[in-house]
């Protein structure tokens, strides 16, 4: 065979596969990135993912007005978003739209629960980029009851907006319902990075020197954990290499 019909039938080649991957995405399937074909590791958690969401989705669409059920099935829509599996799979475009009729049902029914089911609509929406409908779910949270669930997605995005004076408002409103040194510190540590400042006196001002002093004794004590843990686990590796 020539060299000339080497190359002829090698570019035949080419545009055939060119035109199929074409067919393929028309037809609504995506391209597998490497790693992500089937059998892979990163196929079968995603699989797992979807098959939870789906058992989700069936008890909470039999149970509409069930704020816990829900939540659930919100959770899992939500996770297929984060965890990108919405990009790399052809799901139902309605997931998100089922979701949030689910929780705004239950909310109906359950009206003590508003906060927390805004939240997680917020939530919801945000991993699905839809900023303004969800920035302006978790506020309504907030609105219901300073919460966890609703700042940490809220603060975030005001961290990443970077819109200070929005957080700093945020912050003020929701540290004073924290009930625990845990709750506590962690508002506190979310509203310094989101701050941008270099130091809690700096970040932190708006939250007095009581909260500063605070935060700074449990962030020490945290690190002494954490490098005492860390001490622990290199001594048992070394320990284990003598062996």
């Amino acid at each position: 065979m020539s060299h000339r019909h080497n190359h002829r039938s090698q570019g035949i080649s080419a545009m055939g596969a060119l035109l199929a991957a074409t067919l393929l995405i028309a037809c609504g399937h995506k391209p597998v990135s490497p790693g992500t074909g089937p059998g892979s590791p990163s196929a079968a958690n995603d699989q797992k993912t979807v098959d939870l969401m789906l058992k989700m989705r069936a008890r909470a669409l039999a149970a509409p007005d069930d704020a816990v059920k829900a939540s659930d099935f919100a959770y899992y829509v939500t996770q297929l978003h984060l965890q990108g599996v919405t990009k790399r799979r052809s799901l139902s475009p309605t997931l998100v739209d089922e979701a949030v009729k689910c929780l705004d049902e239950a909310r109906k029914a359950k009206p003590d629960d508003a906060a927390d089911l805004l939240a997680r609509k917020g939530e919801l929406l945000l991993a699905a980029e839809q900023t303004d409908a969800g920035v302006g779910a978790l506020r309504g949270s907030m609105a219901e009851r300073p919460n966890l669930l609703a700042f940490k997605p809220l603060i975030k995005h005001y961290e990443t907006r970077k819109l200070g004076a929005e957080a700093e408002a945020l912050c003020r409103r929701v540290l004073p319902a924290m009930t625990t040194n845990q709750s506590r510190y962690l508002v506190l540590a979310e509203c310094l990075r989101a701050s941008g400042a270099a130091t809690p006196e700096d970040g932190l001002k708006w939250a007095g020197a009581k909260e500063i002093a605070f935060y700074k004794s449990r962030k020490r004590e945290l690190d002494a954990r954490a490098a005492a843990a860390a001490k622990a686990k290199a001594k048992e590796g070394a320990d284990e290499a003598k062996k």
